[in-house]
């Protein structure tokens, strides 16, 4: 860590990279803001550790960063590298968690149009992560954070593959399988109040998994887990086999009661139905009468109005010869991801 404290302000790093400010730190590490010197008011967030043995985390972070490269909408591997007692790790600057943005919005609760906006956010987020092989392992508000500048601002990010594993495996042939589920104990990967009950009783985890934590993060955002002031794992696990489905999602949207559902028949090798997930969340977003170009609770008196408008709202065309302004939605579909229920019928990994 000696060599990390040494990392300050106007440090340049690979020749290419110049420190602006810290951004935080933990037991193994720290996060700066850094700007590219080859790019003109370019800005990106390095990650240092002091870890730079081959089990280091940040390198299995560059890996699934990698592996993301070719999907869109995801955060990008700018460079990353060894130094004598540190490696680095430069990907994309992105913005606040969704815990930060709560305590911005001074709120107890989001409404449930942010709620149901978030559920199909951070869903194809995690689907993106679940068709290059990974699961996440962690999934929680700490971990999806929004974007920086402009309309970029709605979309949410997953972060911190620290804890990932990868559950494709490719046979003799070059197919590649799903990978066997391992018997047997295994180290708790997560955490507690946000784990599937596979994780309390160390279970192998897959993608099902990620999408209990998923649905507990929303619970958690909407209106809050019943279990939310306990912090001793066993207790947690404890409250969540005596909470009925009932007490859980009370106050909640109630189309999780059907997404609830629908997780209980998943195991280890199922492939989510993300569409589905995608498509009782939209119900719910239309039921609200909800709006992609309405402002969440933390975007509120900033200036500005209720709607956000773009060039698109102009130019683009419903036909060759149509120059009738287009609706909403088509506006949508083109800005955010998650608004375009392509975006979840479509298979990349067919496993």
């Amino acid at each position: 860590m000696e060599e990390i404290q040494a990392i300050t302000e106007g440090k340049i790093i690979a020749k290419r990279w110049k420190i602006v400010e810290k951004l935080g730190e933990g037991g193994m590490g720290a996060v700066f803001k850094v700007r590219d010197l080859t790019r003109f008011q370019t800005y990106a967030a390095m990650k240092v550790e002091g870890d730079v043995s081959d089990g280091g985390v940040l390198k299995l972070e560059a890996h699934v960063l990698k592996s993301l490269a070719p999907l869109p909408f995801c955060a990008r591997l700018m460079d990353a590298g060894d130094r004598k007692s540190y490696c680095f790790m430069v990907m994309t600057l992105l913005g606040k968690d969704l815990m930060a943005h709560k305590r911005d919005a001074n709120t107890p609760r989001f409404c449930e149009q942010t709620t149901l906006r978030l559920a199909m956010a951070t869903l194809f987020a995690i689907k993106q992560i679940h068709e290059v092989g990974f699961t996440h392992r962690d999934i929680k508000p700490g971990n999806c954070v929004t974007g920086v500048h402009g309309s970029d601002a709605k979309n949410v990010y997953l972060i911190d593959y620290g804890m990932v594993r990868q559950f494709t495996a490719k046979r003799e042939n070059g197919e590649t399988a799903l990978r066997r589920a391992r018997s047997g104990e295994q180290l708790f990967r997560g955490t507690p109040r946000y784990c599937s009950m596979n994780v309390h009783n160390r279970k192998e985890q897959g993608r099902v998994d990620d999408l209990w934590s998923w649905l507990y993060m929303l619970i958690e955002l909407h209106c809050g887990l019943p279990w939310r002031r306990l912090t001793d794992e066993k207790e947690i696990m404890d409250a969540k086999i005596a909470c009925s489905m009932e007490t859980l999602l009370k106050g909640c949207p109630k189309e999780f009661a059907n997404i609830h559902k629908y997780l209980e028949t998943l195991e280890y090798k199922s492939r989510p139905d993300y569409f589905g997930l995608w498509s009782e969340c939209f119900a719910g977003f239309k039921r609200v009468r909800g709006s992609f170009f309405g402002r969440f609770e933390w975007e509120l008196g900033k200036g500005g109005g209720e709607e956000m408008f773009t060039a698109l709202s102009i130019s683009e065309k419903r036909a060759p010869n149509d120059y009738k302004v287009a609706t909403k939605m088509q506006m949508a579909k083109k800005i955010w991801p998650y608004a375009d229920s392509a975006h979840f019928k479509k298979k990349i990994l067919n496993l």
